[in-house]
């Protein structure tokens, strides 16, 4: 991983830091769980790994990191990251993200897909959970906000919006084979949405 890159990811990292309430165990434990689970973060678990063995190794932020915090000097923020990264040891092997986004481009193998499901949600709630905004594809003179994913458990949806962009009803699409009622169970466990708000159709 070149420099810039550990950077981006260790600022990611950081930045947050001075809103937690200290820098104990149970604030790295919390730090990991968001990192393994893909809240918070954009960068998937073994990039932060990563960037934290290779700033430990180095035994310093870079300047412009070093300088996010306005409340913890460089050398606790370092004893902060030996903390997580034997957290991190301690969780291996790590799972796969709750939700991996797939490329857009991709939305023309949905051309045979299930609607399954309905999903009562704002758009920014759904981006909350999941991690990942919308794309937008055409639709006539307008567009639909789609959003393709393959789920922790392995199947490959598609939520679809409306081209009204104040809709708050989605669908959700099944474009493989597969039993459409365990796929909207894993959704629902995965978004943490309740049952009526992940509607069977």
């Amino acid at each position: 991983m070149d420099q810039n890159h550990v950077r981006g990811v260790m600022n990611q990292l950081l930045y947050p830091l001075d809103g937690a309430p200290d820098l104990s165990e149970a604030t790295a434990a919390r730090l990991v769980d968001n990192m393994i689970e893909g809240r918070l973060f954009s960068a998937p678990v073994e990039d932060f790994a990563e960037a934290i063995d290779q700033t430990r190794q180095a035994g310093a932020l870079h300047p412009q990191t070093a300088e996010l915090s306005r409340r913890y000097t460089e050398p606790e923020l370092l004893e902060f990251l030996g903390r997580v990264a034997r957290h991190l040891d301690d969780r291996r092997p790590w799972p796969p993200p709750r939700f991996t986004k797939l490329d857009v481009a991709l939305w023309n193998t949905f051309g045979n897909a299930t609607p399954i499901a309905r999903i009562n949600r704002p758009t920014h709630q759904i981006n909350a959970a999941v991690g990942y905004p919308f794309d937008a594809v055409p639709a006539g003179t307008g567009k639909l906000p789609v959003l393709l994913l393959r789920l922790r458990t392995g199947e490959t949806i598609a939520l679809i919006g409306s081209v009204d962009p104040r809709a708050t009803s989605f669908t959700l699409l099944q474009r493989d084979p597969g039993d459409a009622a365990e796929i909207i169970t894993h959704v629902r466990e995965l978004t943490g949405f309740p049952a009526d708000q992940v509607a069977p159709l």
